[in-house]
């Protein structure tokens, strides 16, 4: 849900108070060629808030261009939107011919259970517990971080993932094997609502420093890629954990069928990627 609000926003920006009739390919593909990495620039904002409150020089913009499978499921939406509109609801005569991009095959990166042991290693807590449940569950890394205690079981071993809040707008059941629980219970106690968040050295109004807890940031990449330098791992990023889950259970022999539903993953093409490990 949260994706097709995302969409729906980025086509209000260049198409709201028009016409259907008037929306044509160019101007759709004219909207394409403007759209800009929507993560880069909310990552560019946090650090240029930060430099902001520490008195420090903000750096400069640089967009950087959407992704073509980004753009893809861009024009993918409005294609069967207006589809919809030409086909349903008769209220387009006929809908634009629009030419979705096939994005180039996804890359499938993974380490070996030794490779995994070493950038553990290299991990500081509270990065460690997280790269470490990444491993044990499979998870991606915003289902990690916007973790709550209410979607834990600890007696029946499982944790869950809301529609709102998975790719594939259903809910997902993770089961929960004993890393996965050891992780989560040297948690418990660090707060009240979030499973995985990070202590801060706070100053108080009368200048006194004390330490605050706070959920974990998405964007704070400083400690990862430090890991994984020391660990001498190269070409690796954090969803990659979730391939190299994968790829350890094909490996382990458990069918793609039921990974599928281990994964969420929409359609057992996406899953297919790991069929020839």
């Amino acid at each position: 849900m949260d994706d097709d609000k995302s969409r729906i926003g980025f086509w209000l920006q260049h198409f709201a108070g028009m016409q259907l009739r008037d929306i044509t390919e160019s101007k759709i593909y004219s909207a394409m060629q403007k759209m800009t990495n929507r993560r880069h620039e909310e990552n560019w904002k946090l650090r240029a808030e930060a430099c902001r409150k520490k008195g420090k020089p903000v750096p400069e913009y640089t967009p950087k261009p959407a992704s073509v499978a980004t753009k893809a499921t861009h024009l993918s939406f409005i294609k069967a939107l207006l589809r919809a509109a030409e086909r349903e609801w008769k209220m387009l005569d006929k809908a634009p011919i629009i030419k979705v991009p096939q994005p180039k095959n996804k890359r499938i990166r993974w380490l070996e259970p030794h490779e995994a042991q070493r950038l553990i290693d290299e991990c500081p807590e509270p990065l460690k517990s997280v790269v470490e449940f990444a491993l044990a569950t499979g998870l991606r890394r915003s289902n990690i971080i916007n973790l709550e205690w209410q979607q834990i079981d600890m007696q029946r071993r499982v944790a869950w993932i809301n529609p709102e809040e998975s790719k594939s707008n259903r809910a997902i059941g993770v089961a929960l094997n004993d890393t996965a629980c050891r992780v989560l219970k040297k948690q418990i106690g660090n707060h009240h609502r979030w499973v995985f968040v990070y202590k801060e050295s706070c100053t108080k109004p009368d200048g006194t420093k004390a330490p605050t807890v706070r959920k974990m940031r998405y964007d704070a990449n400083t400690a990862w890629k430090a890991a994984l330098r020391r660990a001498g791992i190269n070409d690796f990023r954090f969803h990659d954990l979730r391939h190299t889950w994968a790829s350890w259970l094909v490996q382990a022999g458990v069918p793609l069928s039921v990974l599928q539903e281990m994964g969420g993953w929409e359609s057992i093409e996406m899953v297919r990627r790991y069929a020839h490990l």
